[in-house]
């Protein structure tokens, strides 16, 4: 052989040797970007059920605050027929203080 295609081929063999290693090392990025994805993975998955979790807990707060509605006003009117039977409505306050001060 001669020693320009000798001189080719341990150029060519370092040349390999360069694209081994750069590949051996894109393959240790592309396993920790993998393992980096499980991560981005599970916290996605963890969102997820934090956001249905939060959804039903909304659902149960707005089923609570129109119970706790329909309670007040069940409330307030039993206290306006209670204010009315024993007199103590608006217009009759009015009616009776306007009466008093007539005399």
């Amino acid at each position: 052989m001669s020693p320009i295609a000798i001189a080719l081929e341990i150029v060519l063999a370092c040349m390999l040797g360069a694209c081994l290693f750069s590949f051996w090392r894109l393959d240790r990025k592309l396993g920790q970007l993998r393992s980096g994805q499980d991560g981005v993975r599970a916290a996605a998955a963890e969102l997820v059920q934090a956001t249905t979790q939060a959804e039903a807990a909304v659902r149960v707060l707005r089923a609570s605050a129109q119970e706790a509605g329909r309670d007040l006003q069940a409330r307030i009117n039993d206290a306006r027929a209670t204010a009315d039977r024993l007199g103590l409505g608006a217009g009759r306050l009015r009616t009776g203080a306007d009466a008093r001060a007539r005399l």
